[in-house]
Parts: structure tokens; C-alpha cells; sequence
């Protein structure tokens, strides 16, 4: 079962800027993207949990990507 949930505040746990989650890609997710976005990401980052699919910006500019769950942290318990 997935740590995080849409709408959370995360951040890497090495740091950087905060992040939202908007996915949540779990091995027994029930929807078709979420489904897809586990195995894409399972094949470049390697076998998790979960994944997480994250927007954050850089001034004005919108980013995003994908991070396993080993890899980010609550932001509230960071501060």
C-alpha cells in the first residue's frame, strides 16, 4: 500500500524544491494509466513499491517526474 496519497507535499530526501504528488502508481492499482505508469517506471528505476508522479516549479516553469517511494520523504517532517 502506497505511503503517499494525490496532493501531498513531498520532497526528495537528498532535498530540493517541494513537490506535489498527482500520480500514485501502485503493482495493484486498479486504473489503466496507473497500471502503465508502474510498469514504465518499475523498468527504469527497478523494482518499488509504489511511484509517484510529481509536479513542482522552478520559478514561473512547471516540472515534473516520477520518483519511487524510497525516495521521497513528507515534507512536514522535513521542516
Amino acid at each position: 500500500m502506497a505511503n503517499f496519497k494525490l496532493g501531498d507535499v513531498v520532497q526528495l530526501k537528498s532535498g530540493g524544491p517541494l513537490m506535489t504528488i498527482t500520480l500514485v502508481a501502485e503493482e495493484n492499482s486498479t486504473g489503466q494509466i496507473e497500471k502503465w505508469a508502474f510498469e514504465a517506471y518499475k523498468n527504469k528505476f527497478g523494482l518499488s513499491s509504489a511511484y509517484y508522479g510529481c509536479v513542482w516549479f522552478v520559478g514561473d516553469k512547471k516540472e515534473e517526474g516520477a520518483f519511487p517511494e524510497e525516495s521521497i520523504t513528507n515534507a512536514k517532517q522535513n521542516k
